[in-house]
């Protein structure tokens, strides 16, 4: 049996990771703002399964907001490094890009609606 080398493994596993990694921020949809705008909301679905991921991008200490509304307050985010399983949130960012993961709270067996609010100062 052919195995590869521990090196080769580890350069495997990180090419990997970075693919997959790349293919899940490809999925993210940007949130936009209306020219002048401090706030965006976002409708969508949150899948039975899994998340939606939505995008946006911040400058050093802004105060960003965000709120999500669901029937029976079903979906929440989370935001990698930031917070997890929220309805509502304020941070003070850096200058970088967040992704937001929409999720149902409970396990389910179809989508659901929401709408979240975002707001940037």
């Amino acid at each position: 049996m052919n195995r590869l080398p521990d090196i080769s493994r580890a350069v495997f596993a990180g090419a990997c990771l970075a693919m997959a990694a790349g293919a899940a921020s490809a999925a993210c949809r940007a949130i936009r703002f209306d020219p002048g705008a401090t706030s965006a909301t976002v409708r969508g679905s949150a899948p039975a399964e899994g998340v939606e991921c939505l995008r946006f991008g911040a400058g050093n200490g802004q105060t960003v907001q965000l709120s999500v509304k669901s029937p029976h307050d079903q979906v929440a985010f989370s935001i990698d490094g930031v917070t997890d399983n929220r309805d509502q949130f304020s941070f003070k960012s850096r200058k970088q890009n967040y992704d937001v993961l929409m999720h149902q709270t409970m396990k389910a067996v179809a989508p659901v609606r929401y709408e979240l609010t975002l707001s940037i100062r």
